[in-house]
């Protein structure tokens, strides 16, 4: 069997992507499990540690429509389309979004 150019390129870029994903799978399995769950309830009970609450150095960080928890994103553009539950939500919670 003759092999082009196009077909090399093509096996060594599923080969690369298939020992990447196995080495990615492997790393995932052996990585100890996280103490929270995507949920609302498991980040509400997390407790601020002391030496973060008291540190004398500044974090800048940005809390807008787009770190909404569980819709990221989608919640920026969803909150202008009336009849989206994200527009809904934040009617009745902040009033309009205009």
């Amino acid at each position: 069997m003759k092999m082009n150019r196009r077909d090399l390129l093509q096996w060594m870029g599923s080969a690369c992507s298939a020992l990447a994903l196995s080495k990615f799978a492997r790393s995932q399995q052996a990585a100890p499990s996280s103490p929270f769950l995507p949920t609302r309830e498991s980040l509400q009970a997390y407790k601020i540690p002391d030496w973060f609450r008291d540190a004398k150095f500044g974090i800048w960080a940005h809390w807008g429509p787009q770190s909404a928890i569980e819709d990221g994103d989608w919640y920026a553009r969803n909150m202008y389309i009336q009849g989206q539950p994200q527009y809904l939500y934040h009617c009745e919670t902040y009033g309009h979004p205009s």
